[in-house]
């Protein structure tokens, strides 16, 4: 078994709770939250023990790893701290807000001989892998460009007010919503080169902007798209085009449409489904058992954080393009 803290014991901290009881070699043992209340109702949920100090939690020898769901902007510190004590961590994502943070994040945590990985499941759904096997197939040919969509009406929200601050969330709906499709962007077509940004306010009654469009020059030369706003009905796709065809994954990754060159309609593909927050803890407990490196690593984490810090720098420069430069952190 794999033992596990968590720390930050909000609505998707009682979701990934709730999760881990379907994950067999994982054991929720330990949960921290500043407030005594909060912790404890926690622990009689889930069946584990509250400790009244993060310093507690991770003073337990027989903790494996600590998941972390709090807000962004607290990521950093957590990490340090949790990779000095020695255990492994699941960090929700975005991993920090900017790439010098995350940096500092991964050298700590290899000093340490612990993982990180970032909770970008949306990679896993059954649709975008099955997008990845028919790239490598070379069934879409030579890409020349993706799409994607992630959009929810998401705010503003009462009960989560650190969700509406522009410090938590740069670039409005990108740091909660739209860094699932820049991973996903990373994983399909590899490294990006630059992008640039639009970011506009809609309605007055948060600070955060509404709708975001990013433009994307690939490494490669591939073009892609990312469009994700805070206000509109729910939407989760991405798409790849190339010179032999076409391919979808919609509905949040449990849809997966084809099209040939030469064909004038898509054809859906059957899936196998699954729940990506399941799947991305069960390969957290893997990669701690197996001392693998996890696929959504820390590098592959501060990746995305680059590219919504490169975001906000273009929106800042009147949306002019911004080199993402990776090589700094290789």
């Amino acid at each position: 078994m794999v033992n596990l803290g968590i720390i930050g014991l909000g609505n998707w901290g009682n979701k990934l709770a709730n999760s881990l009881q379907k994950v067999p070699e994982a054991n929720l043992i330990s949960c921290f939250a500043r407030t005594q209340k909060k912790r404890e109702d926690f622990a009689n949920k889930h069946n584990c023990i509250a400790k009244d100090s993060l310093d507690k939690l991770l003073d337990d020898k027989d903790l494996d790893g600590v998941i972390i769901s709090t807000p962004h902007s607290t990521h950093k510190d957590l990490i340090l701290e949790i990779a000095n004590s020695k255990k492994h961590i699941m960090v929700e994502k975005p991993m920090t807000l900017n790439s010098d943070d995350a940096k500092v994040c991964i050298d700590c945590a290899e000093k340490n001989n612990v993982y990180i990985q970032v909770a970008h499941y949306r990679r896993l759904l059954p649709a975008t892998r099955l997008l990845k096997k028919y790239i490598l197939d070379d069934r879409l040919g030579k890409i020349h460009h993706f799409e994607s969509n992630f959009s929810r009406p998401f705010g503003p929200d009462p009960n989560r007010p650190w969700r509406d601050s522009e410090d938590e969330a740069p670039a409005g709906a990108f740091t909660a919503l739209g860094v699932h499709m820049i991973d996903n962007l990373f994983y399909l077509g590899g490294n990006f080169e630059k992008l640039c940004a639009l970011s506009s306010v809609l309605d007055n009654d948060t600070p955060l902007d509404d709708i975001t469009t990013v433009m994307i020059k690939y490494e490669s030369g591939a073009h892609a798209v990312i469009n994700t706003s805070l206000r509109l009905p729910f939407i989760a796709s991405i798409s790849a085009h190339g010179d032999k065809g076409s391919a979808w994954s919609l509905a949040d990754g449990s849809k997966f449409l084809y099209q040939g060159i030469d064909e004038e309609t898509q054809t859906e593909v059957t899936l196998n489904q699954l729940d990506g927050v399941i799947e991305n803890l069960k390969n957290f407990c893997s990669s701690i058992k197996t001392s693998t490196v996890p696929e959504t690593s820390g590098y592959e984490g501060l990746k995305v954080v680059r590219a919504l810090e490169a975001i906000t720098e273009s929106v800042d420069a009147n949306n002019s393009f911004i080199d993402i430069n990776l090589k700094r952190w290789s």
